[in-house]
């Protein structure tokens, strides 16, 4: 375990934890117990703490601003908010998640997301603008390879529903599916949620299914691993 002493090796502790794979809760877990104890032998996230503290009386403006440091994906954040009994239903999961969308970032990435997790925030909040949740955005990067299955295992295991709709109706399903392009990543994922129950022939509010967006892709955008996986499905 790697020890905490000061702020940096704080969130270096946090990161490099995260780094190694799909770690077990348990091991997460004495990592956040670590975390909170750095917190208060350091005077760590006070900066954090004053801010929301001088807003906790306007729930508009504290969670404006909380978006905007869970949008950095700040992890001493994460815990200010802990300390402070910030509401549980306030959507920290889907803000940090949504910040994947336009940035990379390092591996350890989601280590503010599991850490929220840990702290018991809402795996299922959504987002007031849109209704995206963490899984919605964990299944529509941005950037490289388009979806992030490690994250989604994650939220799974967490207790993400996986046929939640977003505020037009589309599912964690829909989003992955509506994906032009197909590779590992989202082969997995689509896995992933399959197995957890997704279902393929929910509707969005367009009319569109899940499974009509993997058909209607396949056709226009031919790829062997959504081919195999269509026709599995199909026998």
């Amino acid at each position: 375990m790697v020890g905490i002493f000061d702020d940096k090796s704080f969130k270096l502790a946090l990161i490099t934890e995260d780094l190694q794979g799909d770690q077990s809760k348990d091991g997460f877990a004495a990592v956040c117990e670590q975390a909170r104890a750095a917190m208060s032998s350091h005077d760590i996230g006070s900066d954090f703490r004053r801010a929301y503290l001088s807003c906790m009386s306007d729930p508009k403006i504290l969670m404006s601003q909380i978006q905007a440091d869970m949008m950095d994906n700040y992890m001493i954040a994460a815990f200010a908010c802990m300390e402070l009994g910030v509401p549980k239903h306030f959507p920290l999961i889907a803000w940090a998640a949504l910040n994947k969308m336009d940035f990379e970032g390092l591996r350890g990435e989601i280590a503010c997301m599991r850490a929220l997790m840990w702290g018991g925030f809402d795996v299922n909040g959504q987002t007031p603008e849109g209704g995206i949740s963490a899984l919605h955005a964990m299944c529509n990067l941005k950037w490289g390879r388009g979806a992030h299955p490690r994250a989604v295992h994650h939220l799974i295991e967490n207790g993400a529903d996986v046929n939640i709709q977003s505020a037009t109706g589309d599912t964690p399903m829909i989003t992955l599916c509506g994906h032009a392009a197909w590779n590992e990543d989202i082969d997995r994922t689509f896995y992933l949620l399959f197995d957890a129950g997704a279902d393929l022939e929910v509707e969005a509010e367009d009319g569109v299914s899940a499974w009509l967006l993997l058909q209607g892709q396949q056709k226009e955008n031919p790829h062997p691993l959504r081919e195999q996986l269509i026709s599995e499905l199909s026998e």
